[in-house]
């Protein structure tokens, strides 16, 4: 299925535009070395220091009750927005890896340093890639 057919995918209507990019920069990791957005990819970070990638080790280092809620909520929040997109995901035939709850933190990880800016270069790229990722 093409990327460019989903504005007609019920699933798809019903994500939000961040779920959205999330799925989208997952389908163009998905192609690996056929993307033309691959050597930018290789350049991303592996990690990110966000609540929906902390461990139980992190979020009970927080200490504070209400810090200790934010963590667990902002998990539960990640993880109810994979499962909306999980039925797009595998309709798009992503490999089993970027299906995954950890894939998806780090994707949407990356789809918020990419709003907020922080990563070089991402100004110029950024229109580009998402009229890439919904047009092609």
């Amino acid at each position: 299925m093409k990327l460019c057919l989903l504005h007609s995918n019920p699933i798809f209507l019903t994500l939000l535009p961040r779920q959205v990019f999330t799925v989208c920069l997952l389908y163009e990791i998905s192609k690996g070395k056929a993307s033309p957005w691959h050597p930018y990819f290789l350049h991303l970070p592996r990690s990110y220091s966000i609540l929906t990638a902390f461990g139980e080790l992190e979020t009970q280092a927080l200490q504070v009750d209400y810090a200790i809620w934010a963590a667990q909520k902002a998990v539960t929040k990640a993880k109810y927005e994979w499962e909306q997109a999980f039925t797009l995901m595998k309709e798009l035939k992503l490999k089993p890896p970027l299906l995954t709850f950890r894939a998806w933190i780090w994707a949407t990880g990356t789809v918020q340093i990419i709003a907020q800016d922080k990563i070089p270069q991402t100004s110029r790229n950024i229109c580009y890639l998402c009229k890439h990722f919904l047009v092609r």
